[in-house]
């Protein structure tokens, strides 16, 4: 423990991917009713990693837990049960129809079967269905049900990589993850002091869509990029570490909390498809402003079949950002949405997402919005607050 704050702050201080498990443990924290102000978010991420790593470290030193304690292990059955992407369009480009089905039959290792679904790639978001089933006698908790994965294309090109183990900070941070195993053997360069992957894709999750009591799980994994995913001819899937976790969480003890990790298979999937025409033949809309503003700087604005993508400069929005540290979190989300937002020509208007608050990248920052190419049938505008002065600027195409 005694180089985990050295760890952490390496970390987080480098733009790394970070894994789906720890960014979704910090999430539900910050996210609490009752919470202190965000003074110092670094202690907040340190606390939350060191509870993992209880937590993780006390899993490890009771392997028997499943034994000892009388789980309730069973087949929760949903209907249809609704990925919620956070944005109305995606959503919207699901019902225009540019969601494409796979057709694929289920590949079988250890009597389970997974079989890719359906598809969708835009320059910014990717989304796969991923369909398992398995004998009906299969003992298998599907409220924590995960797996790990790996996309990437005919180029080398990762989308993203997400290890499906409990998250384990020392593995990590020593190199001894999936990705690393997976670079070596597919040849991807890749820098041997990394912690984390250098892949295209940002923050990639998985969710169950539907489980049923006929041992079929459906899971939607998806990810977003503020670069750009390539327009691949063939991608590569591989499915690795399938299983469920159990958890006992003591309220008296928190830190004699266990949990312990259940693989149903070590045997990985390689899958590949054919990428649908429409999706490596796609192309996303430029928009610029009808004027310049001293002291505002348009570095590229995108406008994809999912969202629209900014990347700016503006005097001023360091100060904006950081004077966040003494503002609680709605106060601090409405002076952003203040400083930066679209509008169309009948004044309806478009924030930021809540998942890309003006995030800083390389000297600029990058936004995204709940627009889509669809939209663009009318006018839009750029609406910010620089040095105290409000300006509404045209976005032309």
């Amino acid at each position: 423990m005694e180089n985990l704050d050295k760890e952490l702050k390496n970390i987080f201080t480098k733009e790394e991917n970070v894994p789906e498990q720890l960014t979704k443990t910090i999430q539900k924290t910050m996210n609490k009713k009752e919470k202190p102000k965000n003074k110092n978010i670094y202690y907040t991420i340190r606390n939350v990693a060191v509870a993992m790593v209880v937590v993780t470290l006390l899993g490890l030193a009771t392997p028997n837990i499943y034994a000892q304690i009388k789980w309730n292990i069973e087949y929760k059955e949903f209907e249809n049960r609704p990925v919620e992407y956070g944005m109305a369009s995606i959503k919207q480009a699901m019902e225009n129809g540019y969601e494409k089905n796979i057709d694929m039959e289920y590949v079988y290792h250890d009597n389970i079967g997974i079989k890719l679904s359906s598809i969708m790639i835009t320059d910014d978001f990717f989304s796969m269905d991923v369909d398992f089933i398995f004998p009906k006698e299969t003992i298998i908790n599907t409220e924590t049900f995960s797996y790990g994965y790996a996309v990437y294309d005919e180029s080398k090109n990762v989308y993203g990589v997400c290890e499906g183990e409990v998250f384990d900070l020392e593995k990590i941070t020593k190199g001894k993850g999936y990705w690393k195993k997976l670079y070596r053997e597919e040849n991807i360069k890749y820098d041997k002091k990394a912690n984390f992957p250098n892949a295209i894709g940002e923050f990639p999750g998985v969710r169950t869509v539907t489980t049923s009591k006929e041992g079929k799980i459906i899971t939607n994994l998806s990810m977003s990029t503020p670069k750009k995913f390539p327009k691949s001819k063939k991608l590569y899937i591989r499915i690795f570490d399938i299983g469920y976790t159990m958890n006992q969480y003591n309220e008296e003890n928190p830190k004699l909390s266990v949990s312990e990790r259940f693989n149903l298979t070590d045997v990985e999937w390689k899958l590949e498809i054919e990428v649908p025409q429409d999706f490596y033949k796609r192309e996303s809309i430029e928009l610029k402003l009808a004027e310049n503003v001293d002291g505002f700087e348009l570095e590229k604005l995108t406008v994809t079949e999912t969202g629209t993508n900014i990347i700016f400069k503006m005097d001023g929005f360091i100060d904006l950002v950081m004077s966040g540290k003494d503002m609680e979190k709605d106060e601090f989300e409405k002076k952003m949405d203040d400083a930066l937002y679209i509008t169309n020509e009948e004044g309806k208007r478009y924030s930021y997402t809540k998942n890309d608050n003006g995030t800083y990248m390389n000297g600029t920052y990058k936004a995204k919005f709940d627009l889509n190419k669809s939209d663009l049938n009318q006018k839009f505008y750029l609406n910010f607050k620089m040095n105290d002065k409000q300006y509404k600027i045209e976005l032309l195409q």
